[in-house]
């Protein structure tokens, strides 16, 4: 058995945050709201950095990273682990489902610590820790992966306030993370259509809560 395969495996948790509109006018109403937020936000960052959308500067990359990192610690919290015999980490549970109760003689691993490492010193972990770098690779690529997500909508968000609510790309080819959040903004828009058509189809409330069960379901690993 390799140092890969005795690690146990952890069931990483969630937490969203749920919000329950009053009634159809209060879903709407609060539907409405996240695209207000998302332009408002758009526009900051504009306002904040010349370049943006069309340039993301590796000072702005960080800058959100930093904040994209927060709300994924929220989201996914971190996971304790202790070192077994024969130097098994083995999993002891995620900090959201232990309230941030530190286990005696864990360790915690989560982003901060995962992306306190320099890209050389992760690349040496996978022969120096083999199995410390088996469940640091996982976490890393998650948020990579999340992070581009984020600064994808946030660059649509930009690009939709610079041509006057047309979102489509100006150069380059959409890969397929690209082209999905390009369809969700044209039916964020056409469920508001349908339901003010009182289409009995059509419920807002329904496709945010789809919508956002289907990018945490596409953002898992």
């Amino acid at each position: 058995m390799n140092a890969k395969t005795k690690i146990a495996t952890a069931i990483p948790q969630i937490a969203l945050e749920v919000i329950t509109p009053r009634d159809m006018k209060d879903a709407a109403y609060k539907f409405a709201k996240t695209g207000e937020t998302s332009a408002s936000i758009a526009r900051y960052v504009m306002d904040n950095d010349a370049a943006f959308p069309d340039e993301v500067s590796k000072e702005l990359k960080v800058d959100l990273n930093a904040g994209f990192m927060l709300r994924a610690s929220e989201l996914w919290g971190d996971e304790y682990y202790k070192i077994g015999d024969g130097g098994t980490y083995i999993p002891l549970g995620n900090s959201i489902v232990l309230k941030n109760e530190t286990p005696q003689g864990s360790i915690r691993v989560g982003l901060s610590y995962c992306f306190a490492m320099s890209q050389q010193e992760f690349g040496q972990l996978k022969n120096k820790d083999p199995q410390l770098h088996s469940i640091v690779k996982p976490m890393r690529d998650k948020f990579s992966k999340y992070s581009h997500n984020n600064i994808t909508a946030l660059k649509l968000a930009a690009r939709s306030l610079l041509n006057n609510g047309n979102s489509k790309a100006r150069t380059g080819n959409k890969n397929f993370v690209d082209a999905l959040i390009e369809m969700f903004v044209t039916f964020d828009k056409r469920v508001l259509n349908a339901e003010a058509r009182t289409d009995a189809t059509a419920s807002a409330l329904n496709y945010r809560m789809a919508k956002d069960a289907f990018w945490i379901a596409y953002n898992k690993k």
